[in-house]
């Protein structure tokens, strides 16, 4: 009884060790994935905000120096939302604007033809002497040479002028 025992019990230790290498030998045989599982991307890390340019700047640029043509006298310009000249009355003081012909503006150029119809056509060639906007109201941000040029093309007025910045708020 004993030695049926004992080999009952070699019996039951040579099956388990078969399926136990018949396991090893079905995980060596199987092909291994070639794809690892990655972890997901981290999120993209928060870019600091970039200031605005002084060229994308809402506002008014007015002239360090205010001269006057006729009964007008010259009191700025805009570029954005809309490029215009602003010209107010000697007399009353109200101001009106009149619209430009030709814009062209980059971080670093201003090009304006404007047409006051008043005054005549008023050209703006400056660049910008700030890149990012600026707050401070008392730095010129433009300079530009400034000409007014009468209907029939004689020069009312040409200078070089700075421009502070204001941004009406």
């Amino acid at each position: 009884m004993a030695a049926q025992l004992s080999a009952k019990r070699i019996l039951l230790l040579l099956a388990v060790g078969f399926a136990v290498g018949l396991l090893v030998v079905r995980q060596l045989l199987l092909p291994r994935s070639t794809v690892s599982e990655q972890p997901p991307p981290p999120p993209p890390a928060a870019e600091r905000s970039k200031p605005a340019l002084q060229a994308d700047a809402e506002g008014h640029y007015v002239p360090g120096y205010r001269f006057s043509v006729g009964l007008f006298r010259f009191s700025g310009f805009t570029l954005r939302p809309e490029a215009l000249v602003t010209f107010a009355r000697t007399t009353s003081g109200t101001e009106d604007s009149g619209s430009c012909l030709e814009a062209t503006i980059d971080a670093g150029r201003i090009h304006l033809r404007c047409d006051y119809p008043q005054v005549g056509i008023i050209t703006i060639e400056g660049r910008f002497l700030t890149r990012f906007a600026t707050n401070r109201l008392d730095t010129p941000v433009v300079s530009a040479f400034v000409t007014v040029r009468s209907r029939s093309g004689e020069i009312l007025y040409n200078a070089r002028d700075a421009f502070v910045w204001d941004s009406g708020k």
